[in-house]
């Protein structure tokens, strides 16, 4: 098919055209056909037909082609093409089918010269509609009041007869206005069904596409932005904080629309609707007529058929529709949409938001409008000339905007710690240092681990701190010749640079026979470089670290001061993340000693509560009691209210444990604000590209796989991993979290040869690393199972799985929820083998809700039911096969549900109703 496919175009293109054939023509933008020059009345679908044989005139065009583009998305039978057909032949006066040939078993042919022309496609056909006027084909509804017209659609808001209720019609004459409509409807049921119900998105209830004029009914959202900026006196009126609150409520709506594939590409105040009253203000994004699905794949998961072309066809005329003020300068260069398209255009209207001025262009020296440098900031990094500039997604600029309050308490914070630093750092000057560069190292070092110094300095008299700073300068400029410390934590630093760990931990020994007179300070660097070591999962020497610390500590002021309980709570929390065999328990003991003492203090230090909640909390996430883990991780951000001078990053982590907790817990939306929320937050503190940032966005990451956003999480992963490599290294904890992430939602949309490719890498890292004991080397092999069960590699899958159980039962025992995990992949194995009975065995035991703890997915328990009922199917007990199914069955009516399993349960289904009519 390709004599007139360059002509062709999707129905949602602007041209219009005129086709000539034997004698008639059709015209496309009128819908009007004409047979040897006089008008001939026909159905839409017989029209809709001669359309696609003119498209491919003198070729065979498929019955099964027709069906799809005329009847699509609906099961018809042929009798209905071949009565549109036989309309179509009578209409043109073909009843010994010359002109329209059937084709036997194949389908139809135009077998006549065809020619085309394109109209002209700036003066749409006035549709004759007035207000008081009812709506075509719905008397109930009267048309009110014209809400906007455009090229292709004519927007109209109309209320009900009786109930008062308020909707908005969009009708079209033609059939590029038509194209625009399915479009819109397609795009909106795809939102629909992957996010449900949202108040931030206008939903379209109904539509006409069978006669002119068509269109499509939607909720009514309000009036547009500019028109409710007038309703309250001018924009500038409006209180700063609620144009922010409303910027921030688009951008969530816009990231909810990129979470599930679609762009708006018309972003703009005209389609931004605002409902609700005295500041209970609600906004909703309306008319994605324009926007595209950047990957159809999930249209055909979601069995969705596109009503018209939702993916660019390369044209410019379609990558350019918007306007223009809110055009991407990449778009208006001839590129492609991507979403930093549309996060220009909302970094445009947040602009003209704190601006006060809707119709305000961004032009150069925007930035003196802009009183707040933390707004100026965003509006810069959304509305960059440079795509590659621009924020990652619109949800990080909901999160900054969220979070405005916080940064700016921050920035204040940070400006007085500068005047601060300052004096310290004239004091330093004083001390007359051989080399400059020297005590300039010193400085930054006393900055970088400002946190463990202040343990060190907070009971001093403010007079004595700066005089006290100076001296600690002084003995350390000896010792350090660059700021190791600094540099090496790549939680502060964001680099990974082995020769420069590697030089600190030959100088560590060093630390305390240089500062053998000041134990404290030679602490607090074991300290700060066990914490370095901690966070880049060189656990071995992390201990050792901790170890020379204790000592220290023990030394300078005893073994239950404050600074040693506090280190030891900070070793209990690593030993409980490590997962390595017996881990967990040494965390456990550490704590419950470190209680006892923290018992016997007359006065508990303040921060010694936090880092107490904070270790007891990470022992119980670990041990999969997530309800204590909540419990104790909600009581150390609350302790650390109270302390003032508790570090802002490590407030940030007590909140990033939490989220954490959530999301295992299954709480996947709740997580997700909170991961939200605490990336701006991270990268104020830390910086854009900090590991901090990096891990964070793993986890949010992982709280979009929660919720079965899999597509997403494939292209975070993907986008994220080359990061995290380079940031941390390729066997860090957090590198191999995001492979296996990216590989559960890889097996998730049955992309399984990727699936097992990522589990066995990730499974050979931690085995170099962790041992063959180790979570990672037990959960990534029996993942890697499941997925080669799933693909048809039986015998991998079964040999893998054998090996991971063993080791984890050895590991972990029986009860382990890791083992019982693995049970299950066992079991699945053995049913894809059709052992039925073997897995039976396999499954008695398991405790689905430890499983759906570990797994972090509260459903997880039909997975069980339908192993049983597909074990209880080969049986004949179907009693208890119906059973199963029906506890199973909350779980798999869920969009989030993975559809391999959901094919299996259909399946089941079928067949129980079968054997129930049978009856």
């Amino acid at each position: 098919m390709n004599s007139l496919e360059n002509q062709k175009g999707d129905t949602g293109r602007r041209e219009r055209r005129l086709w000539r054939f034997a004698g008639n023509t059709f015209d496309e933008g009128q819908w009007a056909l004409h047979v040897s020059g006089a008008p001939v009345a026909l159905e839409s679908k017989p029209l809709e037909i001669l359309l696609e044989l003119l498209r491919h005139a003198g070729e065979a065009v498929t019955k099964d082609e027709l069906l799809e583009a005329v009847w699509p998305g609906v099961t018809v039978v042929d009798g209905s093409l071949a009565t549109a057909v036989s309309k179509l032949r009578k209409a043109l006066g073909d009843e010994v089918q010359n002109l329209i040939v059937t084709i036997p078993r194949i389908g139809y042919r135009l077998d006549a010269g065809v020619s085309v022309i394109g109209t002209d496609a700036s003066r749409p056909r006035p549709l004759g509609l007035s207000a008081g006027d009812s709506v075509p084909r719905r008397d109930q509804w009267q048309l009110i009041r014209r809400l906007g017209a455009g090229q292709m659609s004519d927007v109209w808001l109309a209320v009900h007869r009786k109930t008062g209720e308020r909707r908005v019609f969009k009708f079209a004459e033609d059939a590029a206005g038509l194209g625009r409509l399915k479009r819109e409807v397609t795009l909106s049921r795809l939102l629909q069904q992957n996010l449900g119900t949202r108040p931030d998105l206008a939903r379209v209830l109904e539509w006409n596409f069978e006669s002119s004029p068509f269109y499509l009914e939607s909720e009514y959202g309000g009036p547009d932005l500019e028109s409710w900026a007038e309703e309250q006196g001018g924009l500038g009126t409006v209180p700063l904080a609620v144009r922010v609150a409303l910027t921030a409520q688009m951008a969530h709506a816009v990231a909810a629309a990129h979470a599930v594939g679609v762009l708006h590409k018309d972003l703009k105040p005209a389609n931004v609707l605002v409902a609700g009253k005295d500041g209970d203000w609600q906004i909703r994004i309306a008319d994605f007529g324009s926007g595209w699905v950047l990957d159809t794949t999930r249209l055909e998961a979601l069995r969705i058929t596109s009503l018209a072309s939702t993916q660019e066809t390369g044209l410019p005329s379609e990558s350019r529709t918007g306007t223009p003020l809110y055009l991407a300068p990449e778009i208006l260069g001839g590129h492609l949409p991507t979403v930093a398209a549309d996060i220009y255009a909302l970094g445009i209207i947040l602009y003209q938001m704190i601006a006060g001025d809707l119709r305000k262009p961004l032009t150069a020296g925007w930035e003196s409008e802009i009183a707040d440098p933390l707004l100026r900031k965003d509006i810069a990094l959304a509305a960059a000339g440079d795509p590659g500039r621009r924020l990652d997604s619109a949800a990080e600029l909901a999160a900054r905007l969220d979070s405005l309050e916080v940064r700016r308490i921050a920035r204040l914070k940070a400006q007085s710690a500068e005047v601060r630093a300052r004096e310290i750092e004239r004091a330093v000057e004083r001390t007359r240092a051989r080399r400059p560069w020297v005590i300039a190292a010193a400085f930054a070092l006393v900055l970088g681990i400002g946190a463990s110094l202040a343990l060190y300095f907070e009971a001093a008299h403010e007079r004595d701190v700066a005089l006290r700073q100076t001296e600690i300068a002084q003995s350390v400029n000896q010792f350090l010749s660059f700021d190791f410390l600094t540099r090496t934590n790549p939680y502060r630093s964001g680099k990974s640079d082995e020769t420069l760990l590697d030089a600190v931990k030959l100088a560590a020994p060093d630390i305390s026979r240089r500062f053998s007179h000041e134990p404290q300070i030679a602490a607090r660097l074991h300290q700060a470089l066990a914490r370095a070591l901690d966070k880049r999962s060189d656990w071995p020497d992390a201990r050792r670290q901790y170890d020379r610390a204790a000592a220290l500590y023990a030394r300078a002021e005893g073994a239950n001061s404050p600074d040693t309980i506090i280190l030891w709570l900070q070793r209990a929390m690593m030993e409980a993340r490590c997962f390595e065999g017996g881990s967990l328990a040494r965390a456990k003991r550490i704590v419950a000693e470190q209680e006892t003492h923290i018992a016997k203090m007359r006065k508990p230090d303040g921060k010694v509560a936090i880092w107490l909640a904070s270790a007891k909390g990470m022992v119980a996430l670990i041990g999969n009691n997530l309800d204590a883990a909540t419990g104790h991780f909600r009581t150390a951000i609350e302790a650390a209210k109270s302390v003032p001078t508790f570090d802002t990053a490590a407030r940030l982590d007590l909140t990033q444990r939490l989220a954490f907790t959530l999301f295992r817990a299954g709480k996947s939306k709740e997580a997700e604000t909170l991961f939200r929320a605490l990336i701006p937050g991270y990268a104020d503190a830390e910086g854009p590209d900090s590991a901090a940032v990096l891990q964070t966005r793993l986890n949010l990451t992982q709280t979009l796989m929660q919720q079965g956003k899999h597509v997403q999480v494939i292209m975070e992963a993907n986008a994220l991993y080359p990061r995290l490599v380079a940031t941390l290294g390729p066997d860090h904890e957090m590198t191999m979290q995001l492979l296996a992430t990216r590989a559960q939602s890889e097996s998730s949309i049955e992309h399984f040869g990727d699936a097992i490719k990522d589990d066995l890498m990730l499974y050979n890292l931690a085995l170099g690393k962790q041992g063959p004991a180790s979570f990672f080397a037990i959960a990534s092999l029996s993942d890697a199972a499941t997925a080669q069960c799933r693909s048809g590699h039986i015998a991998d899958g079964l040999r893998n799985v054998q090996r991971a159980y063993t080791v984890s039962q050895k590991a972990f025992g029986d009860n382990a929820a890791l083992t019982q995990g693995t049970a299950f992949t066992w079991a699945d194995c053995l049913i894809h083998a059709a052992r039925y009975d073997e897995a039976e065995k396999h499954l008695a035991g398991i405790d689905p809700h430890k499983v759906a703890r570990l797994a972090a997915d509260a459903y997880w328990g039909a997975n069980l039911n339908l192993a049983r009922a597909q074990i209880a199917y080969t049986q004949k007990d179907y009693v208890r096969m119906r059973k199963e199914l029906a506890q199973a069955a909350p779980a798999f009516a869920r969009p989030a549900a993975e559809n391999y399993q959901k094919r299996i349960y259909a399946r089941l289904v079928a067949e129980a109703g079968t054997m129930s009519a049978a009856r």
